[in-house]
């Protein structure tokens, strides 16, 4: 049987990852990015892997098993390579969340996801600078949650992707969309064409771009746009004197290592002022509160200095929830977008590659099929009106 020739679009998380899983299942892939890999929403993520709190129950579990998927391929690493930390999430909340956290955490201790209730002595034997005064109120561990370093990962899917034959275009940009019966035709902005037996767009936030080259229309978070659902300020910092090895979600900042002692930081309530088209400067209003907001949280750490803020616009459908499965009557053209591609990809690039290579549905992507989006708009959906910090 001759092996499927199937393009992708977009060189993130999820086209990396389809592509690594289509490879090593012998299909002849072509990956097109129109940057570099991992430009976009990959490249500007938190990275915090975990299914804590999300809905429905089928989203939950799609989640939960994903990251089982990540600590199954981080332990097949060869080389000792690690971008992924089982490092656990700590968790307070706000006086006026007290109550939506405790409900979350007994939620999902009902579901069998590791969650406990703790004392803040047990916290600050974990990280020893954090002040008293900076917690108040029930406080919970998540001890199978991760964080991920994006560029290491990315390195290891692709270099998967590439040893079972993956070809990638980079600076290459797809300007148009054909699909007929028997293949799917890609026009380039360099002149040139591929021809194949399917496309799997994981553009992103660019998807409903692709889409309308086939006359969808796709309904997005408008992530161009100043939008606290979509945008979100993420601060590097320079290496600090914190002796921090988990992950921190707290009412003040949201704290993680980034490796050789520097930091990433989210103050989720500040997203409202996040702009893309105008991100803060280090020196600026948002890096100020953040430093302020560290000085809260810890002592004996160091002067805090951000080298970095970008805005991060997020990859979301209109509804918040993945959107995989094919969207023409052809099936030729499969759509893999979704919010939480950071958890979600290795377990969503096997799952894809199983249903393009045998053409039978998951019944774990059943929930998640895109027709649910097509022909509508953004404001065919409601906002969310509480957006926790595992939303994200």
């Amino acid at each position: 049987m001759t092996a499927q020739k199937i393009a992708i679009i977009g060189g993130g998380v999820i086209g990396m990852a389809v592509a690594r899983a289509l490879a090593l299942q012998g299909a002849q892939v072509t990956l097109f990015e129109q940057q570099h890999l991992g430009a976009g929403t990959s490249s500007t993520s938190f990275a915090w892997l975990n299914s804590n709190g999300k809905q429905p129950d089928s989203y939950h579990q799609l989640n939960a098993l994903a990251m089982e998927e990540h600590v199954r391929l981080q332990l097949s690493q060869p080389n000792g390579l690690r971008w992924l930390e089982t490092c656990g999430t700590w968790e307070w909340a706000s006086d006026s969340d007290q109550h939506a956290l405790k409900q979350r955490a007994e939620r999902l201790q009902a579901l069998g996801y590791p969650a406990r209730e703790v004392t803040f002595n047990e916290l600050q034997r974990e990280v020893p600078e954090l002040r008293t005064t900076a917690v108040n109120g029930s406080l919970w561990h998540f001890p199978s949650e991760s964080i991920l370093y994006p560029s290491l990962y990315l390195a290891r899917l692709w270099a998967d992707a590439c040893s079972s034959g993956a070809v990638l275009h980079q600076q290459c940009r797809v300007i148009d969309v054909q699909e007929s019966a028997t293949e799917v035709r890609l026009r380039l902005d360099d002149g040139g064409q591929w021809r194949g037996d399917r496309l799997v767009v994981a553009s992103g936030r660019w998807s409903a771009e692709v889409m309308q080259h086939l006359g969808l229309q796709l309904a997005m978070t408008d992530a161009s746009q100043p939008n606290k659902v979509a945008c979100s300020f993420l601060a590097r910092t320079a290496p600090q004197p914190l002796s921090l090895a988990t992950n921190l979600i707290t009412p003040q900042l949201n704290v993680r290592p980034d490796g050789g002692g520097r930091l990433l930081l989210q103050a989720l309530d500040l997203d409202d002022q996040a702009d893309p088209a105008a991100p803060p400067a280090v020196d600026g209003a948002i890096a100020q509160q953040m430093q302020a907001r560290y000085r809260e949280l810890f002592d004996d750490a160091g002067s805090l200095h951000i080298e970095q803020i970008v805005v991060g616009q997020r990859s979301r459908p209109a509804d918040g929830l993945p959107a995989l499965g094919f969207v023409t009557p052809q099936q030729r053209v499969y759509l893999a977008v979704m919010h939480s591609g950071m958890t979600l990809s290795p377990l969503i690039g096997r799952l894809v590659a199983e249903e393009l290579g045998s053409d039978t549905p998951s019944p774990l992507l059943r929930d998640f099929r895109p027709q649910r989006l097509l022909g509508k708009t953004a404001a065919d959906f409601p906002t969310p009106v509480h957006y926790f910090p595992a939303a994200q």
